[in-house]
């Protein structure tokens, strides 16, 4: 189970995409119906890694591993996320959560 938001990382790019909720999970047809390629990840609040590689009725279904990402990977990458925007402060980021990067984020993807 997602402990929404959550961020997407695809395998090679630097850019996350968040996804608020389970509602808009499941609201975007290019989030659910897509195929993702074995490395593409999402990382939900809580820190644990999914899987994108579980298929349902035809529909994606992210399933969890065992694993939770570190803060400081988490960090690293929520800094390349903004470097590669063009932000200006990214080398700044810091956080004391993964909840608190994803939100950082999501904030930037609604301004």
């Amino acid at each position: 189970m997602v402990t929404w938001p959550a961020l997407i990382k695809f395998r090679g790019d630097d850019e996350l995409v968040y996804i608020s909720d389970l509602a808009e999970w499941n609201g975007d047809a290019d989030l659910h119906f897509f195929e993702y390629d074995p490395l593409d990840i999402l990382i939900d609040a809580s820190g644990l890694i999914h899987h994108l590689n579980n298929q349902h009725h035809d529909a994606v279904v992210p399933e969890p591993t065992k694993d939770l990402i570190e803060l400081g990977v988490a960090i690293d990458l929520i800094k390349a996320h903004f470097s590669a925007l063009g932000s200006c402060c990214a080398a700044k980021i810091s956080a004391r959560s993964v909840a608190e990067l994803i939100d950082f984020v999501g904030f930037d993807s609604f301004s």
